[in-house]
């Protein structure tokens, strides 16, 4: 008991360094690699039996809030493969793909079944809000140094090497700086700048919950990664967050949300990823393929939506069947999908470069019709109501600050859902073993 505990705190603290770990054992083992980008996969695989089997043990599989939880996660996972069955598409392809659509949900069952003493909850938290600070003190140092050499000593900045430490392990130290409405985008240690900020997000709506009296320091750190992402989506989070605590007297927030309003309003009317139209002809499986004008442009997520919509026009009820576009799945099994709709040559180097259109619920609505559509609804509704009878039963501040912080942030989830997917492990997946641990407390 006591080593899976350690190995579940461990994957926390393992993940938001996850990117450039695998980056550093690439260099001398491509298929430990490979382990190493699914270690949070294999934990999910291997604890699930394990936590059935203690709850059994524990006679706590009753609850009314696991029902809660569980049934429609079951609901989705049968729904998925009749998808899969009624598109006649290759089982293994729908098994995939219905693990990559419940697998976080599922680290939510597997902590609560370990973790059942809100102590443990702040030991596990202590931990990554160090993390948190550690990040964000080298957000504020790439920031201050990009900005200094921008502004006041007037210099170029083309060469990031300095900047970004995770270009020391690229075989080029040579990258084009991200710069937006004037503030330089810090991606701090993890993959970039918008898993940075939101991150920072994530621990802060914890930290400030949790905390009656904050240290000044701790905010100023953790706020530098979010500050650092200059992102649209991690500005509004943080606004809403701050809007919230203001409201409950913290007023001294009002310095810092004033100023990350007029930048949020200044971020509006900032275009969206644009997919420009290439001078020569790309290379797409080593051929050469001209690429027409009718998408120059245009976002790549307007793109990509607006092909989810012409997949779920065709398949409105079940979809196209788990696993058949947009993410990771389908580019590993190669989904004809995208052949059988025409998708751009270009958008698909894009897709393959990142795994992902950036958007789940458009996918969900290609993949799984309306009927997914349904099943995601009310999984989140459950949780929803599941955190918000947590946070009423809870007897000390401290606890109704952990479910009233699970409920922000999975507010907050719920919108970045929009420009974003649910495959962000340092987020998700801490987020859900977070649910999971207020609900194994909440059970005792």
């Amino acid at each position: 008991m006591n080593f899976i505990r350690w190995w579940l705190t461990g994957i926390l603290l393992f993940l938001p360094f996850q990117h450039n770990i695998i980056k550093i054992i690439r260099l001398w083992n491509s298929e430990l690699t490979v382990f190493v980008n699914r270690l949070d996969k294999f934990t999910i695989i291997i604890l699930l039996p394990l936590a059935i089997r203690e709850f059994y043990k524990k006679k706590k599989i009753s609850s009314r809030n696991y029902f809660i939880l569980l049934f429609p996660v079951f609901a989705l996972v049968i729904f998925g493969f009749i998808s899969g069955m009624v598109n006649g598409n290759y089982m293994l392809v729908t098994i995939h793909g219905i693990f990559d659509y419940v697998k976080y949900f599922l680290v939510i069952f597997i902590y609560a079944a370990f973790f059942r003493e809100f102590n443990e909850f702040k030991k596990v938290f202590r931990l990554l809000l160090i993390i948190a600070v550690f990040f964000g003190v080298v957000a504020f140092i790439q920031e201050s140094w990009a900005m200094g050499n921008k502004y006041i000593f007037q210099k170029k900045i083309t060469d990031i090497f300095y900047l970004d430490i995770s270009e020391l392990l690229r075989k080029s130290s040579y990258r084009e700086p991200d710069w937006r409405i004037g503030i330089y985008r810090v991606p701090s240690l993890m993959i970039n700048p918008l898993i940075s900020g939101l991150y920072g997000l994530l621990i802060f709506t914890f930290y400030i919950n949790i905390v009656k009296k904050g240290n000044f320091a701790v905010f100023f750190a953790v706020f530098s990664s979010i500050f650092g992402s200059v992102s649209r989506i991690v500005y509004t989070g943080f606004a809403c967050v701050a809007g919230l605590q203001i409201f409950k007297g913290k007023k001294w927030l009002i310095a810092i949300l004033i100023p990350i309003a007029i930048l949020l309003f200044y971020l509006s009317y900032q275009p969206d990823f644009y997919i420009w139209k290439p001078k020569e002809p790309i290379k797409i499986y080593k051929q050469e393929i001209q690429v027409s004008n009718d998408w120059e442009n245009k976002s790549y997520r307007r793109y990509t939506k607006d092909k989810a919509i012409e997949i779920w026009k065709d398949h409105t009820i079940w979809g196209v069947g788990p696993g058949m576009y947009g993410g990771i799945v389908s580019i590993d099994y190669k989904s004809p999908i995208y052949e059988k709709y025409n998708f751009n040559p270009y958008a698909r180097e894009i897709l393959e470069s990142s795994k992902t259109i950036d958007q789940f619920w458009p996918q969900v609505l290609a993949e799984s019709g309306i009927i997914g559509i349904g099943c995601f609804a009310w999984i989140f509704i459950s949780l929803f109501k599941s955190l918000s009878i947590l946070r009423k039963e809870a007897l000390s501040y401290e606890v109704k600050g952990l479910f009233r912080g699970l409920i922000i942030n999975l507010i907050l989830i719920l919108s970045y859902t929009f420009g974003s997917s649910l495959n962000v492990p340092p987020i998700i997946f801490t987020y859900f073993a977070f649910v999971g641990i207020g609900l194994g407390c909440g059970m005792e």
